[in-house]
């Protein structure tokens, strides 16, 4: 669970600002006391409806150890999963095209040897137990990063950042005619 909460702060950081609701459009940092209200953005006025949104600082000021391991559980299963079937599809496509074949017997003359197979079994095995031991490494990672991320966030004061509450959001009247 991430816990936000709101700077308390002079009215200069909770502003209300005119955004136009096009994909991509980006949203400048808060006004300065001593500067004016932000300026109507007029990119791509055709395509949207210009809005008034509030927009708001925020701090993250500790993230869930658990919450962090449930995730990057589930981020590195999807992960590890991925690389498993490319790995046996790449290996099918090599085993097709005769590619074993030729690095068989590639290996065969250079370590002198009559013979030499690779078990494609074997080979499967060692990368899943090696995958594994990364999905459970990552994920341990990650819950240590969290902890290291609240540890830090205490001292420092956490994580700020801007967000333009658009729920709030109401329609500003076309005045370019």
């Amino acid at each position: 669970m991430v816990t936000l909460s709101s700077i308390k702060c002079p009215d200069a950081y909770t502003s209300t600002m005119t955004v136009d609701q096009t994909p991509g459009v980006t949203f400048s940092a808060p006004p300065t006391a001593s500067a004016p209200p932000p300026p109507r953005n007029t990119i791509g006025r055709g395509q949207g409806k210009a809005v008034k949104a509030r927009q708001v600082q925020r701090v993250v000021t500790r993230i869930d150890p658990w919450s962090m391991l449930r995730v990057s559980l589930s981020f590195a299963f999807c992960l590890w999963l991925i690389i498993v079937v490319a790995g046996v599809l790449l290996w099918q496509g090599a085993v097709v095209t005769g590619s074993i074949g030729k690095v068989e017997d590639f290996l065969a003359q250079l370590l002198a040897e009559s013979s030499f197979t690779i078990d494609g079994i074997k080979v499967f095995e060692g990368a899943t137990i090696a995958g594994l031991v990364l999905f459970v490494g990552g994920a341990l990672f990650a819950v240590v990063t969290s902890v290291l991320f609240n540890l830090i966030a205490g001292v420092l004061g956490g994580l700020r950042f801007t967000v333009v509450e658009l729920e709030t959001a109401q329609a500003v009247p076309d005045q370019s005619s």
